[in-house]
């Protein structure tokens, strides 16, 4: 049976033998040793993505995991040291920028960023590419079980279905949860209209009674163990739950739904800079972009590596959804720093309600 590899869950897995809990310590022993400090997604990344990494160049990588974005950033604006390179969702990216979180991309060092797919290029959360490599993307929907929901949900109303109470995950992510409930109440997800906010967390909370977990770790095992009926879930997570219970399906919503790109982004000041861009150089390699997207069922935006993807990955319009779907998905948009506060107090209060 496969590995089953998640893109949320917090796992204790470092690769190389490289131990991550003593990173920060590490970095001292190491000052004389080829090393980038990588902070991902948690087994984000091909089984021999690294250790081929460190055969052909010589450069080990100590490999970080985190469970969601707000501890990655939260680790940053705490002052951690050692990072050279993290993988930060598409909307990250300014605030990253604006608080001086990460440092511009050299331009003309990335031999392989032309293999970049165009419509990951010049986007409006980093315009001129100058502090992401896109990595890998996906898109939020519900995954649910065939066996145990009568009818493939069609609507995110189906998540306030009170049969499946108890069985019902939602993932613990404030934009992914505030903007669906947005998107029910027919609000634009800018908005900064706390009456609208308001009924957005009025929303939550009715459905909060109905909720197991508010998770974007351990989900996928509660889908495979048929613990969980239906989950608020990202593309691969759903996919990778679905290699071991066949009975796991993904869809996305009427109403439409959100696609998000993941990026490399390097860390500001880091240390280990040339290695850290030669390992992203190494990263938008056709074969190695391929051997990643193969491994963690997410699509990648690395064009040149389409050919080399598993046909059956590439043909599932889960994973590259067809043209009438991707009419209905949109990036998240671009909130400033007050309204980040808002949503992040408003996801607390639903939480500790």
């Amino acid at each position: 049976m496969p590995e089953k590899v998640t893109r949320r869950e917090f796992l204790r897995t470092s690769l190389l033998a490289l131990a991550a809990p003593g990173l920060l310590v590490s970095c001292a022993k190491e000052a004389e040793k080829r090393v980038v400090n990588f902070f991902n997604w948690s087994k984000y990344i091909g089984k021999d993505t690294l250790p081929r990494f460190l055969r052909e160049s010589g450069v080990s990588v100590n490999y970080e995991e985190f469970a969601d974005e707000e501890e990655m950033t939260a680790k940053l604006r705490s002052g951690a040291r050692g990072y050279d390179l993290i993988v930060a969702a598409d909307y990250q990216i300014p605030r990253l920028k604006a608080s001086n979180l990460i440092d511009p991309i050299p331009q003309g060092v990335l031999f392989n960023q032309g293999n970049i797919d165009p419509q990951f290029r010049n986007t409006p959360y980093d315009p001129d590419n100058a502090y992401s490599v896109p990595y890998l993307w996906g898109t939020t929907g519900i995954a649910y079980n065939k066996n145990k929901v009568p009818q493939t949900p069609s609507s995110w109303e189906a998540l306030w279905d009170e049969k499946q109470s108890g069985k019902i995950s939602m993932l613990d992510n404030a934009r992914d949860c505030i903007s669906m409930a947005l998107l029910l109440k027919g609000y634009p997800e800018d908005t900064t209209d706390e009456r609208q906010l308001e009924q957005a967390k009025q929303l939550l909370l009715a459905q909060k009674p109905l909720v197991r977990q508010y998770s974007s770790a351990t989900y996928i095992d509660g889908l495979v163990a048929g613990e969980l009926t239906l989950a608020m879930a990202w593309s691969g997570d759903a996919l990778q739950a679905r290699r071991e219970n066949p009975q796991i399906d993904y869809v996305i919503p009427r109403e439409g739904s959100f696609m998000w790109a993941d990026n490399l982004c390097l860390v500001r000041g880091s240390r280990h800079r040339e290695d850290a861009l030669k390992l992203v150089d190494y990263l938008i390699r056709k074969d190695v972009a391929a051997e990643i997207a193969n491994t963690v069922r997410y699509a990648s935006p690395n064009a040149a590596a389409r050919p080399l993807l598993d046909p059956a990955l590439l043909k599932d319009p889960r994973v590259f959804p067809l043209a009438a779907v991707k009419t209905r998905l949109r990036f998240h948009a671009l909130l400033d720093p007050d309204t980040t506060q808002l949503w992040n107090e408003l996801w607390s209060d639903v939480k500790v309600s």
